[in-house]
């Protein structure tokens, strides 16, 4: 077994309250610029889509965000309403569903993050953004290792 230091244990604390409150304020933020059309989980998902680009079922979208399917299918009855996404049956399993962000789905999104940009730039304004950028790579390593942990555990 190994033995964390308690310096190690509190920093590692430190960092992840740290990003639980910019997530906080980020949502805050998101709200305000995706409201009336979009909540900030159909924005998160169709930003899913945009990153992968082909349809997938939503049990995979829902251990994806790591929520009970009955949540994820509610969002994307939400987004399949609003002309966003196309849901359809499996054509070996009907019972089995395929996701798909559509034509309205992309212009939407892009429409969003139109929104959301502004909004992100104002914030930041006066921050050092090299200092910023110079955390991504490190920020992006962890969200790989972790999204592979719990694609491990899940089996996705």
């Amino acid at each position: 077994m190994t033995v964390i230091s308690e310096e190690t244990t509190d920093a590692v604390f430190r960092f992840f309250t740290e990003i639980g409150i910019l997530d906080q304020l980020a949502k805050a933020e998101l709200v305000r610029a995706l409201w009336p059309d979009l909540s900030p989980s159909e924005f998160g998902v169709l930003t899913h889509f945009i990153r992968l680009d082909h349809a997938i079922t939503p049990t995979y979208l829902a251990r994806a965000f790591q929520m009970a399917k009955p949540s994820m299918t509610a969002i994307l009855s939400k987004l399949e309403r609003k002309g966003l996404v196309a849901i359809r049956a499996s054509a070996k399993d009907r019972r089995r569903k395929f996701v798909a962000l559509t034509g309205a789905g992309r212009a939407a999104h892009a429409e969003a993050l139109a929104r959301v940009a502004p909004l992100m730039t104002e914030r930041l304004s006066g921050f050092d953004v090299e200092a910023l950028a110079a955390v991504l790579p490190v920020l992006s390593a962890l969200r790989e290792h972790m999204d592979a942990a719990r694609n491990e555990a899940d089996g996705l």
